[in-house]
């Protein structure tokens, strides 16, 4: 009896096993990064593995003429390859008299030869290395984080033939390309899906803070960052409020509207555009 009930527990655990492996084998799939299609150039790291033979694994970078060395090989002409293609190549040369039928896997672990460009709010703007797997805020914190002035939105500008020539790509100019905003403010409060992962030669720009104007009778005048709702009531709050002398009744706004300034009477309760003046006039008594 106690044999039978051993027995049950393990074909009870091994179908619970079979049930559960296949979603945990396709979550994993999804996270690997994508670089099948990616070609090979000067400075990538490439890790080699060679099955039932862990002497010769290792990790190689490819020199500046595009090439790696490898044991019994020699060089291998990597340049312009992906690696599957190197793949193919190692199982070729060894097969011609070193080994009986290797088997091969090439990763690339650090993706030098290819370049991401982020301007914008961050500490330190510029080119950066892409490595695997990389995702945005793995950047940001490689250029030293936003600046106190970070605005809402990041925009990533991405070719759709993955940018040979490697220079960045204004956002004015990105006719063609694909265009991905992310919500900055979901970012920093952990949603993956924010998270996106970089691809070689995307142009990313951080925004600024988008800001009003307050003048006149309030205790601090000048700039205030915008808040999307804000109202004419919170921009004065956020001013200090009134001075005793406000003529809070008299507030008045003047907003840009396709090139042309208006002057708008508003409510406490009204919302603000981002670049409105409110002027906040004196009382007559």
């Amino acid at each position: 009896m106690k044999k039978k009930r051993l027995l049950c527990y393990y074909l009870v655990t091994w179908a619970a096993f079979c049930v559960f492996l296949p979603g945990a084998a396709f979550t994993e799939v999804k996270q690997q990064p994508q670089t099948k299609d990616y070609t090979i150039g000067p400075g990538d790291r490439l890790t080699i593995q060679i099955w039932d033979h862990d002497d010769l694994n290792r990790t190689v970078e490819v020199a500046p003429d595009g090439t790696f060395s490898f044991p019994f090989i020699g060089k291998v002409q990597a340049s312009d390859k992906t690696a599957f293609m190197i793949e193919n190549i190692l199982v070729e040369k060894l097969s011609n008299g070193f080994l009986v039928g290797p088997q091969v896997s090439v990763n690339v672990t650090e993706y030098n030869n290819k370049k991401v460009f982020l301007f914008g709010e961050v500490v330190r703007p510029g080119s950066y290395v892409l490595r695997s797997n990389m995702r945005l805020l793995e950047l940001i914190s490689d250029a030293g984080g936003f600046t106190v002035n970070r605005g809402p939105t990041c925009t990533v500008v991405r070719s759709p033939n993955g940018n040979v020539d490697a220079k960045p790509i204004a956002i004015e100019d990105a006719t063609g390309h694909e265009i991905i905003t992310v919500n900055l403010t979901q970012l920093t409060k952990g949603n993956p899906g924010e998270n996106i992962r970089i691809a070689p030669n995307d142009s990313i720009y951080i925004s600024a803070a988008e800001r009003i104007f307050v003048t006149g009778e309030v205790k601090r005048p000048g700039e205030i960052e915008y808040r999307e709702g804000m109202t004419v009531r919170q921009a004065i709050s956020m001013a200090g409020g009134g001075t005793p002398k406000a003529a809070i009744g008299r507030i008045r706004i003047v907003r840009m509207d396709d090139g042309k300034e208006t002057e708008i009477k508003p409510s406490p309760g009204d919302t603000i555009l981002p670049n409105d003046i409110l002027k906040v006039p004196e009382s007559y008594f």
